[in-house]
């Protein structure tokens, strides 16, 4: 099966080699990743910093080392992933999914965002993209489609 895209490395922590990481927390529970150019490497401790979660990969012993790394796509085999309880999805799923508004189909899931506070679905909904925030309670996510209950203003 095909590799999926869990997150990405950021910038370089501390002069061992510790690299911040934006993504799916569940990171944090597998023995390994794909490194995007690199290859698979061990994950050797993985922590926080504060809501930030730091990662130390196999072979990555110092800061430069790190730095080389930063903005590199991790992905991780699909059959490696914790199983999720019924209702929850790992965003990779979400995406492609069409976008359902009172029933009928207005656009489909190209990407799910990261924006600070909580993470947004970006919708493409014909030549344009419309963000909307997936915690909200009015989007019902499902393993086939995405229901989102009309909200003025939300995809004009």
């Amino acid at each position: 099966m095909k590799r999926v895209q869990v997150g990405r490395l950021g910038s370089a922590y501390g002069l061992d080699g510790a690299i911040k990481f934006r993504g799916e927390p569940l990171v944090a529970d597998l023995e390994r990743v794909y490194i995007d150019g690199i290859g698979y490497r061990a994950i050797e401790d993985a922590y926080y910093l504060g809501e930030e979660l730091v990662l130390e990969l196999a072979g990555v012993g110092t800061v430069e080392a790190a730095r080389t790394l930063a903005g590199r796509a991790v992905l991780a085999d699909p059959e490696e992933l914790p199983e999720l309880e019924e209702g929850q999805f790992y965003y990779f799923q979400l995406i492609g999914l069409p976008v359902l508004v009172n029933g009928e189909p207005v656009g489909k899931v190209v990407d799910v965002d990261d924006a600070g506070a909580q993470d947004v679905l970006v919708v493409q909904v014909g030549t344009r993209r419309h963000l909307i925030p997936l915690q909200a309670p009015y989007v019902k996510p499902s393993a086939t489609r995405i229901e989102v209950e009309p909200i003025p203003g939300l995809l004009d």
